[in-house]
């Protein structure tokens, strides 16, 4: 039997749900092959007590966060994660991009979160965040940022895993501008996933 048109949405929300329940407990794996590579070698990665993985030893020593002070994330992340149940995957404070100031539900839940919401745009996060690291530390954005991103990043990381979806989210969001990238400057072959990095003119 063929699968009607709105099944592919359908199935689409469903994982999207079981990702944002799954995604924080340490004994369950994320939901969806993209997830996979976070539990596909016997490296422990714990970022903090609600947050432990198993990923490869390439992956676990790519993703050592020691000196990330701060993330910047956008808010459909925050929305599917539910804001990591107030607790940050690295450093010590989440800058939100938002533009929807209905966050007070969320924060009877978890009134000591160190999450900021930023209803002013993805430039002002980053402000936020170079402030609260001080140039001391890096920080280290997640979620669809704006075709400028070089106005706002030093550094674009990308994680691809081995799964070709086909349609969804672009990475850039709707913008069209060019962005022209060097050889990546980090390249990083782990379990189900390359981590690359590139410098960003």
């Amino acid at each position: 039997m063929g699968r009607r048109p709105g099944d592919a949405r359908g199935h689409r929300d469903r994982a999207g749900r079981r990702l944002a329940r799954r995604v924080h407990r340490p004994s369950r794996r994320p939901a969806g092959p993209i997830f996979d590579w976070y539990d596909a070698g016997g490296v422990e990665l714990r970022f903090n007590l609600q947050h432990v993985f198993h990923v490869s030893e390439q992956s676990a020593a790519y993703l050592q966060h020691a000196d990330v002070r701060c993330q910047p994330i956008g808010r459909r992340l925050f929305d599917l994660t539910d804001g990591w149940s107030g607790l940050p995957i690295v450093g010590d404070r989440v800058f939100v991009v938002t533009h929807r100031d209905d966050v007070a539900e969320w924060r009877s839940r978890y009134p000591e979160a160190p999450y900021t919401f930023c209803i002013d745009g993805v430039h002002d996060a980053c402000r936020r965040a170079a402030e609260h690291a001080r140039r001391r530390h890096r920080q280290r954005g997640r979620g669809r940022w704006p075709g400028r991103v070089g106005r706002v990043a030093d550094e674009l990381a990308i994680d691809i895993a081995t799964v070709l979806l086909g349609r969804g989210r672009r990475l850039l969001g709707s913008s069209t501008d060019e962005l022209v990238l060097d050889d990546p400057h980090v390249v990083i072959a782990g379990e189900r996933v390359l981590h690359l990095r590139y410098r960003l003119r």
